[in-house]
């Protein structure tokens, strides 16, 4: 996966784990991967 979005391990561990946050570019490959929108994938759980 994280080849496919040209990112390390580490940053897709980090998007898991929710210690980090993608940049807009990232959100939309990320939702492009999985074929799904990007409210779809991150959601504000605070709102």
């Amino acid at each position: 996966m994280a080849q496919e979005l040209g990112v390390s391990r580490q940053t897709v561990n980090a998007l898991e784990t929710g210690k980090y946050d993608p940049s807009l570019p990232l959100a939309f490959k990320i939702a492009r991967l999985f074929e799904l929108t990007i409210e779809d994938i991150f959601i504000d759980d605070v709102a």
